[in-house]
């Protein structure tokens, strides 16, 4: 009888406590890359099995609307350990959505960058880490514990705000707002701007303003981003395009060139032009495959980096569940 002991108090919880709605997916992907690289140890080809995750929902609802539940993302490498890469909960109702934990901040929402036209973004393999890959939103924090209030649509616009702590020391904190705005049926514009403050430093901000038009099989994307801090000053501008050509294939396209004007050299700034290309085919539902080519130009300007000239070329095969 002891033994059943446990299994009578499980028992009685279920019969008192509301049972969560519990949703299980995951994503596993391989790939094989070729780069042609100016940086010997960049050059060569490689292949891997490293962006799987495994996504665990849970959600409840009350008696009088009140929605809440928790996320958590679980990420996996063969050979590894798995590490939690978002764990957060939410409480949503009449008075808009709010997110507690380990999360993006709001610009992961509504900015728009080109290289949201590619399923996959595979860029160059340059080396600085300054420098933007793209002009879509910049996030700072990452996934840390923050907290954001994403407000009830106001008829085609949509607006949010995070903010994260930056600890006892409180010299890193940042606060992220955005906003997105439905132009008719086929039109968004997005906007985000962020504030990472800098302990006696000047403060990081970035800003991203980009518009997405879709027209039957065709969408494009335009977008611009400014990014500021310490010895960075960065003006990036980017466009793409993609046409579904039937159920199955789609191409995109896209380009981008991004600039610091602090970071010069005699008369050379850092620079990075970097275009792309996706072909993607659904092999089966939630079964796809991708071929990518990238090619890029990085110069250091007075950044103390390597120049790189080069390509990416990626095959890879992606499974969701």
């Amino acid at each position: 009888m002891k033994k059943l002991a446990p299994l009578a108090v499980v028992a009685t919880l279920l019969s008192t406590t509301a049972l969560a709605d519990v949703t299980i997916s995951g994503t596993s992907e391989f790939y094989y890359k070729d780069v042609d690289s100016q940086i010997a140890a960049q050059n060569g080809d490689s292949m891997g099995n490293s962006d799987n995750e495994i996504k665990f929902s849970f959600s409840n609802k009350t008696e009088t609307g009140l929605d809440y539940g928790m996320v958590v993302e679980m990420s996996t490498v063969a050979d590894s350990s798995a590490t939690i890469d978002e764990s957060s909960l939410y409480i949503a109702g009449s008075f808009g959505k709010v997110v507690l934990g380990g999360n993006d901040a709001v610009t992961d929402n509504f900015g728009i960058g080109e290289q949201d036209i590619m399923s996959e973004e595979v860029t160059g393999t340059y080396t600085n880490a300054t420098i933007q890959s793209n002009a879509g939103e910049n996030t700072y924090g990452a996934d840390s514990d923050k907290v954001s209030y994403f407000a009830p649509a106001m008829g085609p616009l949509t607006v949010g705000v995070s903010y994260m702590d930056g600890g006892v020391a409180g010299d890193a904190d940042s606060t992220s707002f955005g906003g997105k705005l439905a132009i008719g049926d086929n039109i968004t514009v997005g906007y985000t701007n962020g504030i990472q403050e800098v302990s006696g430093a000047i403060d990081n901000e970035s800003q991203n303003i980009g518009a997405k038009i879709a027209l039957g099989d065709l969408t494009v994307i335009g977008a611009m981003s400014k990014v500021e801090g310490a010895d960075e000053d960065i003006d990036t501008v980017g466009a793409g395009a993609s046409y579904k050509l039937n159920d199955a294939m789609t191409i995109a396209v896209s380009t981008m060139e991004s600039e610091d004007s602090l970071d010069v050299s005699g008369t050379e700034k850092e620079n990075l032009k970097q275009h792309m290309a996706e072909v993607s085919y659904a092999i089966a539902p939630g079964l796809t495959g991708y071929v990518n080519y990238t090619d890029y130009e990085y110069k250091n300007g007075g950044e103390a980096s390597t120049d790189d000239d080069g390509s990416v070329v990626q095959f890879k095969v992606s499974a969701s569940f």
